[in-house]
C-alpha cells in the first residue's frame, strides 16, 4: 500500500468488491490510442430501461493521462486527469464534472513515505491531507479533512497502523478517535482467505461486524461470500466464461428471507 486511504485495503477488496444487486454489462475496446468503455444497466423502476455510460481512457505523453471522460445517462460529464513525474516521486490529479465541481490533488511517494493532498478547486471549501508510513511489516498513518469557510477548522480526522507477516494481516482505524474499526485477513492456503471487520466504540464495544471469505475455484471461478452482522448474506462468482469475457452472478439474502433475495450480475466483455 502506498497511501492511508488504502491501509486497509487487503480486507475491503475482499468484502467490498464484485458483490452487486444490478444487471449490468460493460464492454470494452480499443479507439486508436484511446480505450472505450461502454456500461448499461438494467433498471426496472416504473417499467423496465436501460441507462448507458460511455467513457474514454487515454495515456498521453509526458507523464499525461486522461484517466476517464464519461458521458453519464443525464448527460452529465465527469473528467479525471493526472500528470505523473516519476522522477520526483510526484502525481498530479483532477476530478471534476461539468457542474464545476472539481478536486485538485496531489500524490507523492518517496521510499517509505506516502502523501496526498486534495483542494476543493471551485468552492473552495474543503480541503483534505493524508499520511502513511511503511516499514517492513508495519504501517502507520493518518488524514485529515478541514473546512475552509469563515476561516480554517478541522473537520474530522483519523489516525491507523496495520501490521502484516506470512499469511496474516491486520489493520486499525480510527475516526476521531471515538470509533475505530480492526480489518484482520487470513490465507488459511493458496486458494482460502478469511477476512473479519468490526466497528468499535465506547457506546457500542462490539458494533457492526462482516465475516467473508474469498476462495479461488481455479478453472470453475472465484467465489466471494459475506455475512454481516444485521443478518444479510452475500456471495458471488467470478468467471471468466471465454477469452476476455467475465461474468459475475451474485445473490444478497436478508435475515433468511429467500423469497425477497436480490440478485445481480455483471457482464464484462474486454
Amino acid at each position: 500500500m502506498a497511501f492511508f486511504g488504502d491501509i486497509s485495503s487487503p480486507v475491503g477488496d475482499v468484502i467490498g468488491d464484485d458483490y452487486t444487486t444490478k444487471v449490468t454489462t460493460k464492454m470494452k475496446s480499443k479507439a486508436g490510442p484511446c480505450t472505450v468503455t461502454s456500461e448499461t444497466e438494467r433498471v426496472s423502476k416504473d417499467g423496465v430501461s436501460l441507462l448507458s455510460k460511455l467513457s474514454l481512457k487515454y495515456a498521453g505523453p509526458n507523464g499525461f493521462s486522461l484517466d476517464k471522460f464519461q458521458m453519464k445517462p443525464k448527460g452529465e460529464a465527469v473528467v479525471e486527469t493526472s500528470l505523473t513525474d516519476k522522477d520526483r516521486g510526484l502525481k498530479y490529479t483532477f476530478k471534476g464534472d461539468i457542474s464545476k465541481k472539481g478536486d485538485l490533488g496531489v500524490e507523492y511517494t518517496k521510499g517509505m513515505l506516502g502523501l496526498t493532498a486534495t483542494m476543493d478547486l471551485f468552492e473552495q471549501k474543503k480541503f483534505s491531507t493524508s499520511a502513511l508510513v511503511s516499514q517492513n511489516a508495519f504501517a502507520v498513518g493518518g488524514s485529515a479533512n478541514l473546512k475552509t469557510t469563515g476561516g480554517v477548522t478541522l473537520d474530522t480526522f483519523s489516525v491507523g497502523a496495520s501490521y502484516s507477516t506470512g499469511p496474516f494481516f491486520a489493520a486499525i482505524t480510527t475516526t476521531k478517535l471515538s470509533s475505530a474499526t480492526l480489518a484482520v485477513k487470513y490465507e488459511v492456503s493458496d486458494t482460502l482467505k478469511v477476512v473479519t471487520s468490526s466497528e468499535h466504540s465506547a457506546s457500542s464495544p462490539l458494533g457492526g461486524v462482516t465475516v467473508g471469505c474469498v476462495y479461488d475455484a481455479k478453472s470453475n471461478g472465484v467465489i466471494k461470500a459475506k455475512c454481516t452482522s444485521s443478518g444479510e448474506v452475500s456471495a458471488v462468482l467470478v468467471k471468466e466464461i471465454a477469452k476476455k469475457v467475465n461474468i459475475s452472478p451474485s445473490v444478497t439474502v436478508s435475515n433468511g428471507d429467500i423469497t425477497n433475495a436480490k440478485y445481480g450480475i455483471g457482464v464484462v466483455m474486454g
